[in-house]
């Protein structure tokens, strides 16, 4: 299943480990060694400069990648409760 994430980006969830509130995640030291690391190794997309909500930390290929979105952490994931929802209901139908 793919789903919206901001803008023109769209991410597979077989991918996705984690969404969280952006400001929630930043308070954490552990956090942001993480993210650090990450924009190190030029794995970190921000969608939106100046519009940050949430993370998404996603396993590619097995590697760990951020993506800062500006859509809220509580939107996103009902994009993906109600996809899955829709998809159980129409393979119900047929």
């Amino acid at each position: 299943m793919f789903a919206h994430i901001g803008e023109d980006y769209v991410i597979n969830s077989s991918e996705l480990l984690l969404i969280m509130n952006y400001d929630i995640f930043m308070s954490s030291e552990d956090n942001l060694k993480i993210l650090e690391k990450l924009k190190s190794e030029d794995r970190v997309v921000v969608i939106n400069d100046d519009l940050k909500k949430s993370i998404l930390l996603l396993e590619i290929d097995g590697r760990l990648y951020a993506i800062v979105s500006p859509v809220s952490s509580t939107t996103l994931a009902k994009r993906f409760v109600n996809f899955n929802s829709y998809v159980d209901n129409y393979l119900d139908m047929t």
